[in-house]
Order: C-alpha cells, then structure tokens, then sequence
C-alpha cells in the first residue's frame, strides 16, 4: 500500500488505541440507536450537557448546506475564535447516517496533518443533532481556480505553476492518510481549499475508507465502525473523478490506487484545462471505464506546446484502468510535479 518507512522522521508512537468505551455517551448512543428495542429520548440523555452547550457556542450563521446536514460558522466562546460546526440534522437522518457522520468525526480527527482540517469537539446538541466542531478554513476552493485558468481570467488569483505546487503539497498529505490506512475516495477540486498564505486543505471526509491489515506500517486509524461495512455494488464518489473500481462498486477494490486515479484526474483538468471525461454523467461513466490512460496533450493539441512532457506522462500514468498497473502512490505525483517544478 505504501512506500517503506523512512527511520530519519519521527513517526507518531506506536501506542495502544483507546477502548471505545472512552468515547462514551456517543459511542453507546449510536449503538443504541442500531438496536431494535426501544430509545431514551436524545433531549434526556444529553440533557446535562444543553447549557454547556449554549454556553460554549454562539451560532453566526449557514457557511454550507446539503440534504442531510449543514456546516455552520459559530463563536467558541472560551477561545474567542470562529470556528466551522458541521451538523448531521436529525430530522432527514437515519440510523446508518448517524453513524457515518460519527465515524467521519472520528477518521479526520485522527489525521494530524496540516492539510487535513483540525476537529476540536464532536457531541449532541440541545436538538438532538449530532455534531462535530473544527477549524474554519477559508480561501478559494480548487474547482473555482481551475474555472479562472480555464476562462482566461485576467488575473487569476493562481498561476498554473502556483497550482502545481499546491497539488504536490496536496499529495502529500493523501499519502499521509494512506500511510494511515485511509483512502479518502471522494477527491475533486471542490474537495480542495487553497488559503491565501499557503495553506491547502483537503476537505470532506464523510465517504473515507479505513483498510484492515494485520501489520500496519503506521498509527492505524479507529473508526469504531465495524457494524457499517459498506456493502458491495455501493458506488460511493463523484463521477468525473472516480477510479472504475468505484464507478463498478467493487468495494473491496477500492484501495490508495483508488484515490491516485482521482489525483491523476484533477492534474489532466489542470493542464488540458478541460474534464478528463466528457459528456453526461453516465457518458463519463462509460468513458472512464474504457480509456486506459489519458495524454492532456493528445487532448488539448492546441496546448501542447506549453503541457510539459513529463507531466502528460505522469497524467497517463495515474489514469490506467487497472489499478496494478498505475502509479504506485500519491508521493510518486507529488515528487514527478516537485522535479519538474525545480528542473531536477
């Protein structure tokens, strides 16, 4: 799954994961809530915890919302600072959701990596709404950077170049999670923010795979999700990004070779300055599962003087059909980009 260890860093301690038990009462809600039998009310279980609550968070207003929950800005109050609360809303929720939205709190928690939003606080609120807390990040998402370069914005707040180097730091940080057995399977530009001082965040983690192996190489990640495998034939992702292993629901196929293919998109879109699949959502679908391998410059022959060689190559490369047969990490990327932004 990933490259040998490198013993000149320090890795995080090989220490024993908490018990479950530790995060009690969310971890023994939800189990409740799998159960056939007979609930307490979310208001009386929780009910200790309203006026810390109402104490610690002041709501400012909506930053995002979806069908099942919405991210709202809020004032942490004994910090001082803006902060972004994510809330599963218990209305359109079920029981399954309920549970991937804890788990998702859970995975990106335990991602300590500077491109991987920090979550600070994960409960239930007054409502009976579950929630996580972290930081509020803010800049410009990828998918509106690439759409300037594309339309030939006069002063596009990035440079193609400037991009590049995003994108490599980018790769680090999906090969920092795969590193940690986490395959994040839904990586798009809209899944990008690019701040104003450097920073580059991956965002949404509600669809990340955890992978079982029985000698891990780092820190494994508890996501005290045994009872939600995701079934076979489940087709998770967004297409135009989506390996054909995904696109096929083949679900035990989905592996860090996965989210390589969806990095091996977003470089083709950022060079060709077009989708790598065209067409309807079921036409890039089909294309997706027939084009081995994808050349920005054979596309985009009008571009081909200023599509570097080695990165058409390096597209080809992470866009095979079959995932043996590309590249073998997102590191490879970050390191092809990283050569040919410094002439190595």
């Amino acid at each position: 799954m990933t490259e040998d260890r490198d013993d000149r860093f320090e890795r995080e301690p090989r220490v024993s994961l908490p018990s479950t038990e530790t995060w009690a009462p969310f971890q023994s809600t939800l189990d409740e809530e799998l159960d056939d039998g007979e609930e307490e009310p979310a208001e009386s279980r929780y009910a200790r915890s309203q006026l810390a609550f109402h104490e610690r968070y002041e709501v400012l207003g909506t930053l995002a919302a979806g069908g099942m929950s919405e991210i709202r800005l809020c004032r942490d109050r004994p910090f001082s600072r803006e902060i972004a609360m994510k809330v599963l809303r218990q209305g359109p929720s079920s029981k399954s959701g309920r549970w991937r939205f804890f788990r998702e709190a859970r995975v990106q928690g335990q991602l300590s990596h500077p491109a991987v939003v920090p979550v600070y606080d994960l409960g239930v609120d007054p409502s009976g709404d579950l929630y996580f807390t972290m930081k509020w990040v803010r800049g410009l998402r990828l998918d509106l950077a690439l759409g300037e370069l594309r339309e030939g914005a006069e002063r596009p707040a990035f440079t193609e170049r400037q991009l590049l180097a995003r994108l490599a730091q980018f790769c680090l940080a999906i090969h920092y999670a795969h590193c940690r057995g986490v395959v994040h399977r839904d990586l798009k530009p809209s899944n990008i923010m690019l701040g104003e001082f450097g920073e580059v965040y991956v965002l949404d983690w509600g669809l990340a795979k955890v992978l079982s192996e029985s000698n891990p190489r780092y820190e494994p990640i508890d996501d005290a999700s045994g009872a939600m495998r995701t079934s076979d034939g489940s087709v998770l992702g967004t297409i135009g990004y989506m390996a054909p292993e995904q696109l096929q629901g083949e679900v035990d196929q989905v592996t860090t070779a996965s989210d390589v293919y969806s990095i091996g998109a977003m470089l083709f879109e950022l060079l060709a300055q077009e989708s790598v699949h065209r067409g309807s959502a079921a036409i890039q679908a089909l294309s997706s599962l027939k084009t081995d391998g994808a050349s920005p410059r054979e596309r985009r022959p009008d571009r081909a003087d200023v599509i570097p060689e080695s990165l058409d190559r390096l597209c080809y490369a992470a866009l095979r059909v079959k995932p043996e047969n590309r590249l073998d990490s997102a590191k490879a990327i970050a390191d092809a980009i990283e050569e040919y932004l410094t002439g190595s």
